[in-house]
Order: C-alpha cells, then structure tokens, then sequence
C-alpha cells in the first residue's frame, strides 16, 4: 500500500486533467511517466487510473500531497496574488490587485515607445526556477491585451507580447543559456489562454528562465496583462540502476576516419537531409558536390541547407570541416555556416545543445576550406547533428556548392 500512496501521491495534482498516466519503460531502461499512452520503442509496465485508485483507497484528490515532479508549477507567485514577489521586475512592469484573469491579481506591461531605430526594445519580466527530473514540460499563461491593434500595426502585433523558455546549464541561470520556446497571444479582445507543449530542455539543462516580454515598438504604447504562469514537467524519468550510461561502442569510429556517410557527394545526395538542394557532377576533390540555391522576394532569410546525423560512439575530440564554393551568377550575396549539436541518445534523439563552436563562409569566390578544431562533445552525448546553414542577404537568387564534409575524431590534446 505505501507503493500506491507513493505513485499517488507523486503524480495526482490539480493541473492534471487526465485520469490516469502511463509508466513507460523505454530502452535504455529508464521508467518514464507520461500523461499520453507509451512512445514508439517503450514497453507499457502499468497504467494507473487515478480515479479508480480514488476509490479503491478512498482518497481524494485535493488532499493529495503534489510535491511531485510530474506537472506540478514550478514557478512562484505564478497567479501574482503576492504582488510581483519572485519576479525580477524592470520599469514599466506594474501589480495590479484586481485586473487579473479572475478580477484578482495580474501583471501589467506597458513598455514605451522606442526610437525608430535599429534595435529591439523589450521590457522584460522574468523568474528563474530548477527543472528537476523533468523529460518535458509545458509552458501556459492568460492574456488579455488592452487594444486590439489594427490596420498596418495588425500585422506584427502578434510579436509584440510573448511569454519564453531559456535552458540554463547553471540552477541560477548564470551561464550556459540556449533559447527553447515561445508562445504568443493573437490579435483579438479578451482573454487568452496560451500553451506550449512537448518542450524538451537543451541537453545538460538544469534549470530554465521565464521570461515575459513586451516589444515597445510593435505594442505601440498599450498595456499588456498575464497571469496564471504556469511552467511545469509533462514528462518525468527515473534513472534505472541497471540502465548504462556508457555510450555503444559499436559506433566508435578510429582516428581520422570520417563519420561523415557520402561526405564527398560522388554520385547523389544519399546520407543527407536535404532542403533546396540537388546534386552536381563536379565538386571540389571529388566528382560531384551539393549544390543549394536559395531564392527571395522581399528580404534576407537563413535555414539548414544539408544536415546529417552520426553516432559517435566513445570518441570524444572531434574536427568538423567542408569544402565550400559561391556560385558567381548567383544574382544576390549570401552566406553559409558550418555548425554541430549534440545529443544525449543515439539517432540525435533526447536533448540537444547547440555547440557555440562554428565557422563562416568567408565573403570570397573560388573554393574555399571551412574546418572547426578541438570540438569536444559534452559528456554523456551519444550523437552529434551536422549542419550546413546557408543564407541570403536580401531579394534575388543565391547559390553555393558544399563538398568534402568530413566529421572525425581525434586525439585530445
């Protein structure tokens, strides 16, 4: 009976909505709670009904213990009943007792009017809290803004209040900082419930920044008002003891050797995630090569242009290069980056974290080598996601060729 009151206890809270949650076992051995039924790969070990465990125990549900991880608020003060306590509060963010969602307490933002420049001015309210053992979670709000912006100030009033979740390496969320996600109200009275689902941390993530933001420039001066924040795990793990943390020696590349699958695009495209691509029958050291032509009608515009994935087994120092050419009939400039992000299971599957060691494309013609030294996965990462990013400075057409893409380990100096 204590393991009943012990799951009960952990996963029946008030924001839950469903009545039973599902206990997952996924392969690496992990128990995995969830509010939906059990992912591809995971094996269901048993599936509570908590109204039927009500019942049969002849407990009820609000006077159940939630300090559970499972979809309890990890935010504080999160319906402002005390004032903006635990919150870091700027000029032009304001409390007030009776002009929340329920007549009760809300936050008020009102940034000014920023100088037709080229910045962004945002006024910012913001809480930093512990992710804890949480595998997903789900970001939610009301809103309710004080004008219905119309005519040419319509089109991005979407932009101008959003609620954000920054990863943090640190609990205090003081360093290690990758932006997660967002969710934003529309242009219409009243007020707004907002949600964002399924939000996984960046890989190493122990804790996560709040952050509710007011553009001056697209709110044009009008208020602004949120409440009941909530931020909180829809996901939660528990570590099996018998489950190896050691990653799969059966990917485990030697030295030099090229993780890279068709790095060298000899006859297709074969290995690649490609986008606005196609293959070339020239390259630069090989017979062939990618090549990727962006087009645009009004401004500039970036995105993934070829990716890959690779298991890299034990091997931890890696070099990550190309080879890169502009195509001088292209009739507008652009630009391309080479960039990796690791993962923490094979297949670039679980939580990511974007390296912040990259390169440029170098604004010249004629083939160019683009390398990355002494990169060095974070410990416990399983996969590694390569990209190759190209852009577009403005309207017009912009090609480049990619070729010799290579991805291999070496020794830790």
């Amino acid at each position: 009976m204590n393991t009943v009151f012990r799951i009960f206890s952990l996963f029946v809270v008030t924001t839950l909505s469903h009545a039973e949650v599902y206990e997952c076992v996924d392969e690496a051995g992990r128990t995995i709670y969830r509010d939906a039924q059990c992912a591809a790969g995971e094996v269901l070990k048993q599936e509570i009904n908590f109204l039927a465990l009500e019942k049969k125990t002849n407990v009820s549900t609000p006077h159940v213990d939630d300090s559970g991880p499972l979809g309890k608020n990890l935010l504080k003060n999160p319906a402002f009943e005390n004032k903006l306590i635990d919150w870091k509060i700027p000029l032009g963010a304001n409390w007030s007792n009776n002009q929340g969602a329920h007549g009760s307490g809300g936050l008020i933002i009102q940034a000014e009017i920023p100088p037709d420049d080229k910045y962004i001015h945002e006024t910012t309210v913001e809480q930093c809290v512990p992710l804890g053992p949480g595998e997903k979670f789900q970001l939610k709000a009301k809103f309710k803004a004080e004008k219905i912006l119309p005519g040419k100030y319509a089109k991005t009033a979407n932009v101008a209040n959003r609620a954000n979740v920054i990863w943090y390496e640190s609990t205090d969320c003081s360093s290690g900082g990758q932006y997660g996600w967002f969710i934003e109200p529309e242009n219409i009275p009243g007020w707004q419930d907002l949600r964002g689902a399924d939000l996984k941390p960046a890989f190493q993530a122990r804790a996560a920044k709040i952050t509710i933001v007011q553009q001056g420039r697209y709110a044009r001066g009008y208020k602004g008002y949120w409440d009941d924040i909530s931020f909180f795990a829809s996901e939660v793990f528990e570590q099996s003891s018998k489950a190896s943390t050691k990653p799969d020696s059966e990917y485990t590349l030697a030295l030099n050797q090229n993780y890279v699958n068709n790095g060298g695009f000899k006859r297709n495209l074969e290995g690649w995630h490609a986008w606005k691509a196609k293959w070339i029958a020239r390259g630069d050291q090989s017979a062939g090569s990618a090549k990727v032509t962006f087009t645009s009608e009004k401004g500039s515009m970036g995105a993934g242009a070829l990716d890959q994935c690779v298991n890299i087994g034990e091997n931890t120092n890696f070099d990550f290069g190309a080879s890169v050419k502009k195509d001088q009939r292209s009739t507008q400039n652009g630009g391309g980056r080479l960039r990796v992000s690791w993962n923490d299971k094979e297949n670039c599957s679980g939580r990511s974290k974007t390296d912040t060691n990259w390169v440029d494309v170098k604004d010249v013609y004629g083939w160019q080598a683009l390398e990355i030294k002494d990169l060095v996965a974070p410990a416990g990462t399983h996969s590694a996601h390569l990209e190759l990013i190209q852009s577009i400075k403005g309207p017009g057409r912009f090609s480049m060729y990619w070729d010799d893409v290579y991805f291999k380990a070496v020794v830790n100096e």
